[in-house]
């Protein structure tokens, strides 16, 4: 039992590009939080402290990604998917006992330890979607309607959505756990949810041209009609124009990452040389820590970063189109959905193409919680990949 817990060895069949590439990508993370935290107020203690709290996020982050690799499968997650719900509204409850950090109360603090249970909640509901509506075939010539055959994770998913947006005033993290799960369920093949994924695909298509439309002066002035709160509004307002009022709190940092991106042309001004970091960029080693890394290190920088997101998500999607079980392919595309979804919004809000959300940029912003999530959502596609490897080996062995 206790080799079993500290062993922390990949399953064989593990996909090598993902794994190298997220390593990777965490490495980077590491290096431009060190580097957003060196301003005129550093010292080699407090740098000394970061360095270590992030080691030790990504020590015990790939520890989670080895253990979900290894030993995950669907039969437990339907055992205890109650237990894990529970839980998890249990943490986002607490949340409510915790002040509030810029008008969201989204986080538990334990010292100098935060954590976001929102971030476990993303992962959450693709193994419920995916436990739900995967391999329900013949299940689907019995029930007509999707609702029937839907309504237990979508009820879930609803209360959580509704939790997190009322209760924590989190929107950015409601609109990412709703995303994953939309984007999840267009995977079924079954005949009860056929018609609604065409409608929901239709939608989608709507809705990520309304995404960019929305911060246009036409768009602006359509949502200020909208009963929303007006610092939502707000948001709108910036992403159409964030040089209305450089000095405005809401247009500060949009302004600034703005002006990062300028300053880092091609190769960046060197890493650690940044200016924007000193207090011209609220959040730097989080939600804009991407403009971090292109003042320093240029486009060069960002293309790297590309190319290790790539190779992550197209080799997600090329085992998605290759396992036999609809259940696997939706934790498949539901990681895939949930790098996206973030990717998106954290680099469309701070270019303001996008209203700006808060969300972080996956295995490079600093935040325990968000980088063990994403590292959890990795190894449960691990485990998927490493067992459809199993399964066509013995194929091979038995022709």
């Amino acid at each position: 039992m206790i080799r079993k817990i500290f062993n922390i060895k990949m399953p064989k069949g593990y996909d090598k590009g993902i794994h190298a590439a997220i390593i990777f990508l965490n490495l980077f993370g590491l290096l431009m939080i060190l580097s957003a935290n060196m301003t005129s107020i550093a010292t080699r203690k407090s740098l000394t402290i970061i360095f270590v709290k992030e080691i030790a996020f990504i020590v015990a982050s790939y520890y989670i990604m080895v253990q979900a690799a290894r030993n995950f499968s669907f039969k437990a997650f339907g055992k205890h998917y109650m237990k894990i719900l529970i839980g998890i509204m249990g943490l986002l409850f607490l949340t409510m006992a915790f002040p509030s950090v810029r008008g969201a109360r989204a986080w538990i603090r334990i010292g100098k330890i935060t954590i976001q249970p929102s971030e476990f909640a993303k992962v959450f509901v693709i193994l419920l979607m995916a436990y739900f509506l995967g391999d329900k075939q013949k299940v689907s010539t019995k029930v007509k309607s999707m609702w029937k055959l839907a309504k237990t994770p979508i009820v879930i998913v609803l209360i959580i959505v509704g939790f997190v947006t009322i209760a924590q005033k989190d929107l950015g993290s409601a609109v990412v756990i709703a995303g994953i799960t939309y984007v999840v369920m267009l995977v079924p093949s079954n005949l009860a949810m056929s018609k609604a994924q065409r409608v929901m695909f239709t939608l989608l298509v709507i809705g990520l041209i309304l995404m960019f439309w929305v911060t246009t002066p036409k768009g602006v002035a359509m949502i200020d009609k909208l009963p929303i709160p007006s610092y939502m509004i707000d948001r709108f307002r910036i992403s159409a124009n964030p040089f209305t009022n450089r000095y405005d709190n809401g247009y500060y940092q949009i302004f600034n990452g703005i002006v990062a991106f300028v300053k880092g042309g091609l190769l960046g001004v060197g890493y650690g040389k940044g200016f924007i970091k000193y207090s011209y960029l609220p959040e730097a080693e989080n939600d804009a820590i991407l403009a971090v890394v292109i003042e320093e290190l240029g486009m060069i920088g960002f293309s790297f970063l590309l190319i290790l997101y790539g190779i992550v998500i197209y080799r997600l999607l090329k085992m998605a189109f290759k396992v036999k079980f609809e259940k696997e392919k939706m934790v498949l595309v539901g990681t895939v959905a949930y790098i996206m979804i973030h990717f998106v919004f954290n680099v469309g809000g701070i270019t303001a193409l996008i209203p700006l959300t808060g969300v972080p940029l996956l295995f490079i912003s600093a935040g325990g919680s968000s980088r063990m999530a994403i590292m959890l959502a990795i190894g449960l596609s691990q485990s998927v990949i490493s067992r459809h490897k199993a399964l066509e080996q013995k194929k091979v062995k038995h022709v």
